[in-house]
């Protein structure tokens, strides 16, 4: 498991002084993986954020997506830190090469 982002563990400030949450992503490598397991792959994350966030650790899972050619799953977080991340996954029990902190950019809709 990837240790590089250690200093990702600061909120990003909004326009409005406030901070919020920061986003990583969360990559795995699933060589000769079906849809039936991808299912409950993402069902073991899914309930893993949702017992973290109702504890109030605010992490967040936004979403996953599959590159089946590549045989990587992307899942993107919100929280407040790097380690908050790598506690959810690791509770997960699904394995991951690494964590990465991210910045989204703005669509056309956003511009």
């Amino acid at each position: 498991m990837s240790e590089s982002g250690q200093d990702a563990d600061v909120l990003a400030a909004g326009a409005d002084g406030q901070t919020s949450p920061a986003l990583f992503v969360v990559e795995r490598r699933l060589p000769k993986i079906n849809d039936h397991q991808l299912a409950v792959l993402q069902a073991a994350l899914t309930t893993a954020a949702s017992r973290f966030r109702d504890r109030g650790d605010g992490v967040r899972l936004v979403g996953s997506i599959f590159l089946a050619r590549q045989e990587r799953l992307l899942s993107l977080f919100t929280a407040e830190s790097l380690e908050a991340v790598r506690a959810v996954n690791e509770a997960s029990l699904v394995p991951f090469a690494s964590i990465e902190p991210a910045v989204q950019l703005p669509g056309l809709d956003r511009l």
